[in-house]
C-alpha cells in the first residue's frame, strides 16, 4: 500500500461514525469503518482536483471536510459527501501538518515562514476560512482537543505539550528524551477513556499510550515510520505507517 498519514474519526453520515484516512501517495481520502477499520470507500475524496501535493489530515468542519496539505500550504475544502471541491483556505501557512476544530475555530500545525506564516506555531482560522492569528508552539505536527485545552505534538523537543484554550503554552504533558521515549511524535489521539495515544515516526518507532496525567503506560513496537493513530470501537487501534493501514494492537 502507498503511504498514508493521519486518521480522523468523523461522522460524515448520520447512520454511523467513520474514519477519514488521508493517502499521500495517491492524493485521496479513504473512508474506513470506525468499528474494525475495514475500507468502505477507497476514494471518498479525490484530492487531485484540488491540486494536492502532500495531504496530511482531513477533519469535518461544519458541513464540510477540510484537508491540510503540507507542501501546497493550504487547506482544501470539500462537501461532506466528498464529491464537490469548494475551494481553498490559503495565506499565512507554510509546512503545515495536522489540524483540529477547536470550538468554533480551525487550528493548524505550522512550521515555516513562507507566505507570511509565523514559523513554529498554531495558526487559527474561522470556519469560514478567515485568519484569526496564531499561537507559538514548538515545531508542531499535530494538535488535538484535550481536557480544557489542546495537546500539541512537538517534534522539536520530542514532547507532547499542553496548551490552554487560547493556544498559549502551559507545560509539557509528556517530556520525552527521544531515545527511550517517543521520537518525532506525529498524530495524537485522545481515547474514549481519556488516555492519549501517539504515533512515533522515528526510533524507537511505535505507538505510545499515556494516562490523563502524561505518564507513559504502554508502548507497542510496531510499524515503520508511523504516522496516524486512532481507536476503533472494537477495542483495537488502527495505525498507519510507510507501508499502509494496519490494525494489530493492542
Amino acid at each position: 500500500l502507498p503511504p498514508l498519514l493521519a486518521l480522523s474519526a468523523t461522522s460524515p453520515f448520520a447512520a454511523a461514525q467513520s474514519i477519514l484516512a488521508v493517502d499521500s501517495g495517491s492524493d485521496d481520502v479513504r473512508l474506513l469503518s470506525a468499528v474494525d477499520g475495514s475500507e468502505i470507500n477507497p476514494t471518498y475524496i479525490d484530492l487531485t482536483i484540488a491540486g494536492a501535493s502532500t495531504p496530511i489530515e482531513a477533519i469535518v468542519v461544519g458541513n464540510e471536510i477540510w484537508v491540510s496539505d503540507q507542501l501546497a500550504d493550504k487547506l482544501m475544502r470539500f462537501s461532506l459527501d466528498g464529491t464537490t471541491y469548494l475551494g481553498d483556505v490559503i495565506g499565512g501557512m507554510d509546512n503545515i501538518r495536522g489540524l483540529e476544530l477547536v470550538g468554533s475555530e480551525v487550528w493548524v500545525s505550522n512550521s515555516g515562514t513562507a507566505n507570511g506564516a509565523p514559523d513554529d506555531a498554531i495558526v487559527k482560522f474561522s470556519t469560514a476560512g478567515a485568519p484569526l492569528g496564531f499561537s507559538a508552539a514548538g515545531d508542531p505536527f499535530d494538535v488535538v482537543n484535550f481536557q480544557t485545552g489542546v495537546l500539541v505534538a512537538n517534534i522539536l523537543g520530542e514532547d507532547l505539550d499542553r496548551h490552554d484554550a487560547s493556544g498559549l503554552f502551559v507545560a509539557a504533558f509528556h517530556a520525552s528524551d527521544g531515545v527511550t521515549g517517543i521520537d518525532f511524535p506525529e498524530q495524537i489521539y485522545v481515547r474514549s477513556n481519556g488516555n492519549v495515544l501517539a504515533s512515533g515516526f522515528s526510533a524507537p518507532i511505535g505507538v505510545y499510550e499515556y494516562d490523563s496525567t502524561g505518564a507513559q503506560i504502554n508502548y507497542w513496537a510496531v510499524g515503520n515510520g508511523n504516522r496516524g493513530i486512532v481507536e476503533l470501537t472494537n477495542g483495537n487501534y488502527l495505525f498507519t505507517d510507510g507501508q499502509g493501514i494496519k490494525s494489530s494492537i493492542p
